[in-house]
């Protein structure tokens, strides 16, 4: 196997959000960089914390980079700036949101925390997680996604959204 697993959480609050979804994991599935792509269904949540904006659709999409740290961290960066999303969110509504979740062997670069520092604490990150990646996470002592969210204190309320197809 090539590469090193990683995994991202997508996901959004606006108007614009269903087809930024579809336009970044098309993005991510033709990037050269990025094999064995799978992505979780997407899920309707309430926003985490004082966003502005309604609810989010968010899903996961993990598989192997081919590349460096930093070259994930600029096509996260490239997809929000390609769907009209800032860098600095501070609590804005925003088409889509990029985050790494985790990358095989960490990263060197000090902007790119990893595994992500609030990933166990959020549902709408762990249940679509779970779906596309059941080994341990790298940087976790052992635990899958699925143990994660086991273990998470979140208990709101996740749902399967029907009206966007990543498939």
């Amino acid at each position: 196997m090539k590469g090193r697993a990683f995994g991202l959480g997508l996901g959004g609050n606006t108007a614009s959000t269903p087809l930024c979804l579809r336009d970044a994991v098309d993005c991510l599935r033709c990037s050269a960089m990025v094999s064995e792509a799978r992505v979780s269904r997407v899920y309707l949540a309430k926003p985490w914390g004082a966003v502005e904006g309604g609810d989010f659709l968010n899903c996961a999409l993990a598989g192997r980079w081919l590349g460096s740290d930093k070259g994930l961290l600029a096509v996260a960066r490239e997809i929000e700036a390609g769907c009209g999303s800032p860098v600095k969110k501070a609590g804005k509504a925003r088409s889509m949101d990029v985050d790494v979740l985790f990358l095989e062997n960490g990263t060197s670069c000090p902007e790119l925390i990893l595994p992500h520092p609030r990933m166990h604490l959020r549902r709408f990150v762990l249940v679509p997680l779970a779906e596309v990646f059941f080994d341990p996470v790298p940087g976790t002592d052992g635990l899958t996604p699925g143990m994660m969210l086991a273990q998470t204190p979140d208990k709101s309320n996740i749902t399967r959204y029907e009206g966007v197809s990543l498939g």
